[in-house]
């Protein structure tokens, strides 16, 4: 039995290589790979109460490679996906824009893509989000740093780029604020562990 006293009340999940393979600016839903573990994981959160929101940054728009729409239909197919399994996701947050980006609208800077906390702030607005009853989950530091810089847990993959972003987490002054973890299959057994220590 799920202790809910032990859930939070949203995880704020990257995307790619956190909850699908990272298939390196992804333009189809048809390439859509689901990491292992990951949907039945999300029901289970969802069946408890838990808000699953993604916050992922799509820097194939600024680069010209796909548009808005793509990106917005890959988010429409993992929603369904989710639904099938008895799950949901609350909301998807994404950042169109790349500083070195060439398209006229989306190339240059912003204060949304990750680690800018533009994605985050809009989360805790939109659904009235107490930062430090959250987790946040990636593959990236980066995908965790605005989490870590408001309170909430944080949770690094060994998946996509995981094992890469572990080498760099011992340089960081906030590397004891970071839990590793396989996969994000086991994220609800390492954060229930880590409370009873």
């Amino acid at each position: 039995m799920m202790d809910i006293s032990a859930l939070p009340q949203a995880i704020l999940c990257d995307r790619d290589g956190t909850l699908i393979e990272d298939e390196h600016f992804l333009n189809d839903p048809t390439k859509i790979r689901w990491i292992d573990g990951v949907k039945s994981l999300l029901k289970r959160f969802h069946q408890a109460g838990v808000k699953i929101l993604v916050i992922t940054n799509q820097s194939g728009v600024a680069r010209d490679y796909f548009g808005t729409e793509t990106v917005e239909t890959i988010h429409g197919q993992l929603q369904i996906d989710i639904r099938e399994m008895g799950g949901e996701i609350a909301d998807f947050y994404y950042c169109p824009h790349h500083p070195d980006g060439t398209h006229p609208v989306y190339g240059g800077l912003c204060n949304c893509r990750k680690p800018a906390p533009g994605m985050f702030f809009n989360a805790i607005k939109d659904h009235q989000l107490t930062p430090e009853l959250c987790w946040v989950i990636g593959d990236r530091l980066r995908d965790l740093e605005p989490g870590i810089a408001l309170g909430m847990r944080a949770f690094l993959v060994q998946t996509g780029a995981g094992k890469d972003h572990t080498k760099l987490l011992s340089e960081q002054a906030y590397q004891t604020q970071v839990t590793v973890i396989p996969s994000f299959r086991n994220l609800l057994t390492f954060a229930v562990a880590s409370l009873s220590e």
